[in-house]
């Protein structure tokens, strides 16, 4: 199954380290003076996001694993991991809820 997006706020997809995040397929954006503005056109959703976000957006350009997102944004700042998860979460949900981003939940092993 392919990345689908996610179902809003009260799923707990962008919290599993091992799910993968990609920008929405036709998902357009512009960098202006370290923020991003990502539009999509066929909805007319569009979000600010600002140098943080940027930095986030640059790196779901291609599809990437939640944790992987968070070993680059704990090693650029000075924020503690569960800030982290919490507000990368909150952002990945406001952005799914736009329609900008894509979920892909990591395939999982059935229980033996």
């Amino acid at each position: 199954m392919g990345p689908r997006p996610a179902q809003g706020a009260h799923d707990h997809a962008f919290l599993d380290p091992e799910n993968r995040v990609a920008r929405g397929a036709g998902i357009l954006s512009a960098e202006i003076n370290g923020e991003v503005v990502a539009l999509d056109v066929g909805r007319g959703a569009c979000y600010g996001l600002d140098p943080i976000g940027a930095r986030i957006w640059s790196l779901i350009e291609q599809p990437i694993a939640l944790r992987a997102v968070w070993d680059v944004l704990l090693n650029a700042y000075e924020i503690d991991a569960e800030t982290c998860r919490r507000d990368v979460a909150a952002l990945f949900s406001d952005l799914s809820a736009e329609g900008l981003i894509t979920v892909q939940r990591a395939a999982r092993s059935p229980a033996l």
